[in-house]
């Protein structure tokens, strides 16, 4: 009882505070996630497990969240990108086998966000606050090679609506969506800056380097990735996709999809300042700390992977069963 009762008070204070956007059609969602981990090794004294905790904002409502777990579990948010993760801890664990699962209602909006140029400031006064959003860190290299690209695109763009076009289009011109190269989907910039090659997660991460060169605050963005273009009405299996998020002065965080619009999924204009509602976006940033700090090193995303630890030590036979359906179908049927 307790469990349940800690999850809806959580929701609600964070639904609460959704803040206004241009919302288009809306995605009904039934989401079922179960992390497993298997061969548990005996003697073991502490097993730790966190999973992704999707939240409510401006393009999505998450709602009716209900866990069955062996162990109590808890909602803990990190500060530092305001993510929240699904934290269970079992002492002693006597099973070979545990499972966490997480069921929940999503609805998840279209992000219709017309930017218009002339509205667009500059990023003046104290920048300090976005100083997360600029530097480098273990999986963002600024490298000579990406200032040199920023350099190069700043020349002939003086405002910051033209910095962060040209740093936008120079992404989408220049690399390819292929996931056949070795080396794809890890984020690396040098192998971006020079294969040109890659998934989302390659795209934005260029993106968002060469956005920190240039002075402008950029971010990751972690989502589950729905079939595109389809209604289930049965459940099916969910993938992972990153986006990205650049500062706007006076229109505030404005999300961009360069690798969808790469593929077709949407034209280049929409996809600078809007989205699809084929996701449910689950956090945010690069080199991230979960809460409460994992022993291991800090994460290259919010991944849609479970994450856990045995004694302090990252644990790799985790699996999990990630799975959505539509809820307008059943609720279509059922008028």
């Amino acid at each position: 009882m307790f469990k349940r009762i800690f999850l809806i008070a959580l929701v609600f204070l964070f639904t609460s505070n959704v803040a206004s956007a241009e919302r288009g059609e809306i995605k009904k969602l039934d989401i079922k996630y179960t992390a497993i981990v298997k061969d548990i090794p005996k003697n073991t004294k502490t097993l730790e497990i966190w999973l992704p905790y999707p939240q409510s904002d401006r393009y999505q409502e998450v709602y009716n969240i209900k866990v069955d777990s062996p162990s109590p579990a808890s909602v803990h948010y990190e500060p530092e990108y305001g993510n929240s993760f699904l934290y269970v801890k079992v002492n002693n664990p006597k099973e070979k086998e545990i499972r966490v699962t997480m069921n929940y209602l999503a609805d998840r909006y279209e992000a219709m966000n017309k930017i218009e140029p002339d509205r667009v400031g500059e990023l003046d006064g104290d920048i300090t606050q976005y100083k997360l959003y600029l530097e480098e860190n273990q999986y963002k290299a600024v490298n000579k090679d990406v200032k040199k690209i920023a350099q190069d695109l700043m020349k002939d763009n003086k405002t910051y609506y033209e910095k962060v076009k040209a740093i936008y289009d120079y992404v989408y011109d220049n690399m390819e969506y292929d996931k056949t190269a070795p080396g794809f989907g890890t984020g690396d910039v040098g192998r971006a800056c020079t294969v040109k090659k890659g998934n989302c997660i390659d795209f934005h991460s260029l993106f968002s380097a060469v956005a920190s060169a240039a002075g402008i605050p950029a971010r990751e963005v972690s989502n589950f990735d729905l079939p595109f273009g389809e209604v289930a009405p049965n459940y099916c299996k969910v993938g992972f996709h990153c986006s990205v998020e650049v500062l706007l002065p006076n229109y505030g965080w404005i999300p961009l999809d360069i690798s969808h619009a790469k593929k077709g999924r949407g034209t280049k204009e929409f996809y600078f300042g809007s989205l699809d509602n084929f996701r449910l976006q689950i956090g945010h940033g690069r080199n991230v700390l979960l809460s409460p700090p994992q022993k291991g090193q800090r994460l290259n995303l919010v991944s849609s992977e479970p994450y856990v630890e045995i004694d302090g030590v990252p644990y790799e036979k985790v699996d999990k069963d990630l799975v959505y359906k539509d809820r307008i179908t059943v609720e279509a049927k059922l008028q």
